[in-house]
């Protein structure tokens, strides 16, 4: 077993250090101009924070408490929660002359769950979550092959649900198409290689959507249309290759 355990180690060892050049026709090497990557990660910031206050002015802020024969409970509202599925980006990058790349990355951003509470007389339980699906073009320089910073332009699709409550078998559902931006820091090791590890932070501009009105039952106090800010940030981890 330890054999094979080494064995696997120096494996994976040698093949990250596999160089990613290939012989030109006058004996020199040069590095490949293709690369891609698949991250995971998660994302800081978003619409929720506002959603909050938004909740606040509206009264759904009250503590939520009951019992039961383990104990009793009680939560304050509003409070949000971080979806703990990670979020996903693949991304494609070309050598356009060194240290300059143009890029094309697309993934699906997880952006956390907002839950309110008004007493049940009037307004019940509400839970929003948040999520968007991005498509951009990066143009990138390139330090020594190991720091990158880009920038680009970005297309959003953004989606708010209300995860809590159907009225009348009917799910609500807001989803916008935004035209936005983004900046893009990675840093990939090793250098030059054929496979590499990279780790990528990304700010992305997304601007103003509106959401709501959630809460559409004549017996409910309904949570109205509120103006959010889609605008967050992106931090992951990515294992990609050179070709």
């Amino acid at each position: 077993m330890k054999k094979l355990t080494l064995t696997l180690v120096m494996s994976s060892l040698l093949i990250t250090a596999l160089p990613a050049q290939e012989q030109g026709n006058s004996g020199t090497h040069k590095i490949k101009n293709w690369s891609i990557a698949t991250y995971v990660g998660w994302s800081v910031g978003g619409p929720c924070k506002q959603t909050e206050e938004a909740m606040i002015i509206n009264g759904f802020d009250d503590n939520r408490s009951g019992g039961g024969w383990f104990g009793g409970y009680s939560i304050d509202h509003p409070y949000t929660e971080r979806n703990p599925k990670p979020s996903l980006m693949i991304s494609i990058k070309y050598y356009l002359k060194t240290p300059f790349t143009i890029g094309i990355a697309g993934g699906f951003t997880e952006l956390g769950s907002t839950h309110g509470y008004k007493k049940e007389d009037s307004g019940g339980k509400i839970d929003i979550d948040f999520s968007v699906y991005n498509i951009s073009l990066i143009f990138s320089y390139n330090v020594y092959d190991i720091v990158r910073i880009g920038i680009g332009p970005s297309v959003f699709f953004t989606k708010a649900w209300e995860s809590s409550y159907h009225y009348e078998g009917i799910d609500v559902e807001y989803k916008h198409t935004k035209v936005g931006f983004l900046v893009d820091f990675g840093f990939r090791i090793p250098r030059k290689s054929l496979f590499f590890f990279e780790l990528n932070g990304q700010y992305r501009y997304v601007g103003k959507v509106d959401i709501g009105p959630f809460n559409e039952n004549p017996y409910r106090d309904p949570f109205p249309k509120t103006v959010v800010k889609y605008n967050h940030g992106f931090i992951g981890v990515a294992f990609g290759v050179r070709f």
